[in-house]
């Protein structure tokens, strides 16, 4: 579709330029190439886009690269990269879909793929490390890869100099400035805050900056009941959803557990026996107002009293 719709713009009919004058650098297969030597070996290759000094040179059959900035791409022969600064991607030949964005960004790249590095050093050292992310100032700087299955792949940094030590590891994730900063070979680590130093570990989640700041995050979720008002709950991840929660073992939980059910049973024997006295002093009053009507129709069957007097 994207040919096609280029393909339409080409067979246009040429129009007066709206700048005078005409831009230059159009040529055959929808290139535009501006600078020293730009695209200077272009052959079959479509839709790229040199624009500096020596961008894009050696591109031959490579589609749809776009390079800006001195030496942008001058050795990449594959598809789909996009550079933008002076020497990013310098020497990245076969590698595909990568972006560098910043001076010397992803500047040894040369055969991986699927890397995203935006700031001035991100991912300069990588090599053959794919889908890696690099976001700041020496993200990821001296990462390189050893050509081995992983290594070097799937990393993630967000922030200046995160994860800037890390060598050849894999599926590490650094978020806030130096993020992650004496990790040098490790793999699935997490690490979340700034100013965060660690050494070589595997597995590890750390948040927060441990000298002096909080962190909160949301969604964490109970994993089950807690015992209100007693002990301190720690943090748990639930094995079967991974999902993190509040839980694990708590501090005389059990016989907590065990008073409470007891006060429970006998909260409700008093208010069973409360019921039952209530009952008992009703119909108790009962029987006081019937011992009443009775004395009262008592009296009134009572024979009147007849006076004797003594006759001489």
């Amino acid at each position: 579709m994207i040919l096609s719709v280029l393909a339409c713009f080409a067979f246009l009919p040429q129009m007066q330029a709206a700048v005078v004058p005409g831009p230059d650098g159009c040529y055959p297969g929808f290139t535009t190439a501006e600078g020293c030597n730009a695209l200077n070996l272009l052959g079959t290759g479509l839709g790229n886009t040199g624009v500096g000094w020596y961008s894009l040179y050696s591109v031959g059959g490579g589609n749809y690269n776009t390079g800006v900035g001195a030496g942008a791409l001058v050795l990449n022969t594959g598809d789909s990269n996009t550079a933008v600064g002076t020497v990013a991607l310098l020497l990245n030949t076969t590698g595909t879909q990568n972006v560098a964005v910043g001076t010397d960004a992803l500047l040894y790249n040369t055969v991986a793929s699927d890397n995203n590095a935006v700031g001035v050093f991100a991912l300069f050292g990588n090599v053959d490390g794919n889908f890696n992310n690099a976001h700041g100032r020496g993200a990821l700087a001296a990462l390189l890869g050893a050509g081995t299955f992983f290594t070097g792949d799937d990393n993630n940094a967000f922030g200046d100099l995160a994860l800037n030590t890390l060598v050849d590891g894999y599926g590490n994730t650094a978020v806030g400035d130096f993020a992650g900063d004496g990790l040098v070979t490790g793999e699935r680590n997490t690490y979340i805050g700034s100013d965060i130093f660690v050494g070589d570990e595997n597995d590890t989640i750390r948040i927060g900056n441990p000298s002096s700041a909080q962190c909160f995050i949301g969604g964490i979720l109970p994993n089950g009941p807690l015992p209100i008002g007693f002990g301190t709950p720690v943090l748990t991840i639930d094995t079967t959803t991974g999902q993190l929660g509040w839980g694990g073992d708590f501090a005389g939980a059990k016989e907590v557990g065990e008073l409470q059910k007891k006060i429970e049973e006998q909260q409700a024997s008093i208010s069973q026996l409360k019921s039952e006295v209530q009952t008992m002093v009703a119909q108790l009053k009962e029987q006081a107002a019937q011992i009443q009507r009775v004395s009262a129709q008592l009296e009134v069957s009572k024979p009147a009293p007849q006076v004797v007097t003594n006759k001489p």
